[in-house]
């Protein structure tokens, strides 16, 4: 089993990951370490790390053990995981007025924040990893008020029995509050 647990910052999937590979006795695969370790930083940036997705790809590539179970973790998990031999692909969400909150005792900056939070609204991870690993395989949790131990557990009976798509929907959530301009630069 070949477990990808996805999404924006902020939204749960390292806390989560860590609970679900122990009760799985599974190994976590962490996409930030392995571009750190492996020398995938093409560049620092004021936004953060620019990573060199190539390498990357093939490093994780050639981490990969078809008879163990594993579980790779990062947001960059479309960009750089190959589809094939994976289980299920796991995006975790989260209320962007929760976010907000967390990007923020992260010490992110105002642009970073606001690019994390337009991504998490547009639900590109989502969007990202069902163009990567297929609407199959790919299955969103919302995070929104929820302990990472009911996550977790969430995602390990998806594990055995495939829930109906979530439809999480935040774009509307947003409008519907008249918090456009908030959450959005224009």
């Amino acid at each position: 089993m070949k477990l990808v647990i996805t999404g924006n910052p902020g939204a749960g999937k390292h806390t989560s990951a860590k609970i679900v590979a122990e009760k799985l006795d599974a190994e976590i695969i962490d996409i930030n370490n392995v571009a750190i370790d492996g020398d995938s930083i093409a560049k620092k940036t004021s936004h953060g790390l620019e990573v060199d997705v190539k390498k990357l790809a093939r490093l994780l590539a050639r981490m990969t053990k078809p008879r163990k179970h594993q579980i790779v973790v990062g947001h960059l998990a479309p960009y750089v995981i190959k589809p094939e031999g994976i289980s299920m692909v796991a995006v975790l969400r989260r209320s962007p007025y929760e976010l907000v909150k967390t990007l923020e005792k992260r010490g992110y900056n105002a642009e970073k924040r606001r690019e994390n939070l337009a991504s998490e609204i547009l639900g590109v991870s989502l969007y990202d990893s069902v163009k990567t690993f297929g609407k199959r395989k790919v299955i969103e949790f919302d995070t929104t008020g929820r302990a990472p131990d009911q996550t977790a557990g969430e995602i390990l009976r998806a594990l055995r029995k495939r829930p109906k798509p979530a439809g999480i929907d935040w774009l509307t959530l947003v409008s519907e509050r008249g918090d456009m301009q908030r959450f959005f630069e224009y």
